[in-house]
């Protein structure tokens, strides 16, 4: 048998749920039936949000307040919503959005209205994300235009390196000699000796 489950999540110290209890009743959800969290400083712990997650059944009808009652950003009520809907198959409506209330699309369309409400909670994360990656490209152009430079700074080239490049070069040692007498790291040196045949070549007329 079908049956009407509320849930509330009271996030602020001082926060009264007796509104909130009130239209769930309106709502013909029994007092037992409804559920209550309340978030203490810190703790996002959820038990009476587990505990309802625990006795939900297929076609049972849930009541929230807000979408916010299911996760502390989007890819938590993503996430939420997704367990609820498709893998509980319960029906959520939403208190706040009138528009999000899933039982409006079991005729014709199914659970369209929750896959496009889950669409754009899954998006959302997504682009926030590229939006912040997007932000960082622009800042770090803007500060490499300024002469700002990123990663560690390179090490000074030992005072011999041109003799020992010049030596490397025309093969009368190895690069790990090289390396050697340059107190370098073989990768360093292959490295300083790429840039200075870059800067060569460069130069040649």
């Amino acid at each position: 048998m079908r049956r009407i489950y509320g849930y509330i999540r009271i996030r602020f110290s001082g926060q009264d749920a007796d509104d909130q209890i009130i239209t769930l009743r309106e709502m013909q959800v029994p007092e037992k039936d409804i559920f209550i969290d309340r978030q203490e400083g810190s703790d996002s712990r959820h038990a009476e949000y587990e505990r309802l997650l625990g006795r939900l059944k297929a076609d049972d009808m849930l009541y929230i307040r807000s979408l916010d009652d299911l996760g502390e950003d989007y890819r938590e009520i993503g996430q939420s919503w997704r367990i609820l809907t498709k893998e509980k198959r319960v029906d959520v409506a939403v208190l706040d959005m009138p528009q999000l209330d899933t039982r409006r699309g079991r005729t014709q369309y199914d659970t369209l209205v929750a896959d496009i409400v889950l669409s754009m909670l899954e998006y959302a994360p997504r682009a926030e994300r590229a939006e912040r990656r997007q932000k960082q490209r622009e800042g770090i152009t803007r500060a490499k235009q300024r002469g700002v430079r990123f990663g560690r700074p390179s090490l000074p080239v030992p005072e011999n390196f041109p003799q020992v490049y010049q030596i490397w070069r025309r093969k009368e040692i190895s690069g790990e000699q090289a390396a050697q007498l340059c107190h370098m790291s073989k990768a360093n040196f292959y490295k300083k000796a790429r840039e200075r045949r870059m800067l060569e070549e460069r130069d040649v007329p």
